[in-house]
């Protein structure tokens, strides 16, 4: 183990820490949150759109962008109360452990994720070999763990991200034109 290992360990006990405290319902629920939000804001902040074209004399580029930023924060705060409220009953249901035992695992594993996607844009940047040396990557133990995970996950998810933005960007320049 180096030193890059102990700064993963750190991050992902810390993750893991995080997910223990939170408990499993919240922390799915803030992925779900911030998931749906983009989503939802996406396809749904027309319906915001059109109360704050009533509402409000803005250029139609800000009523766009206000109308998707009101709407992602509508649907992350709904979901993170759903999380709580779940986290209630099941403290009250004494499953309370199982759901800080599980919220600890999830959140490690999702900060695995997150450092596997920084690794993947550092390599794809042409900057890992200035944040981190060959040896120093070699020489680790969890780099050749983590590093894979995301460029296994991700290249699906990232082409029908780019296809619902470029359908999105569409729809705004219609209605900017409306």
């Amino acid at each position: 183990m180096n030193s890059l290992d102990l700064a993963l360990v750190v991050i992902i006990g810390l993750a893991a820490w995080g997910g223990w405290k939170k408990g499993l319902f919240v922390e799915v629920a803030s992925l779900i949150g911030v998931v749906a939000g983009v989503f939802g804001a996406i396809y749904f902040s027309g319906y915001a759109g059109n109360w704050l074209e009533n509402s409000v004399d803005w250029e139609q580029k800000y009523i766009n962008l206000s109308a998707f930023a009101i709407t992602f924060l509508v649907i992350v705060v709904a979901v993170q109360m759903a999380g709580k409220m779940l986290t209630k009953i099941a403290d009250f249901a004494a499953i309370g452990i199982l759901n800080k035992l599980l919220g600890a695992a999830f959140g490690g594993l999702k900060m695995v994720f997150i450092v596997s996607v920084a690794l993947m844009w550092f390599n794809d940047w042409g900057m890992s070999g200035f944040i981190l040396s060959e040896e120093r990557k070699e020489e680790s133990v969890l780099y050749a763990q983590i590093e894979p995970i995301a460029p296994a996950i991700l290249p699906d998810l990232i082409e029908d991200a780019k296809e619902i933005i470029d359908e999105t960007k569409e729809d705004l320049r219609l209605n900017e034109e409306n």
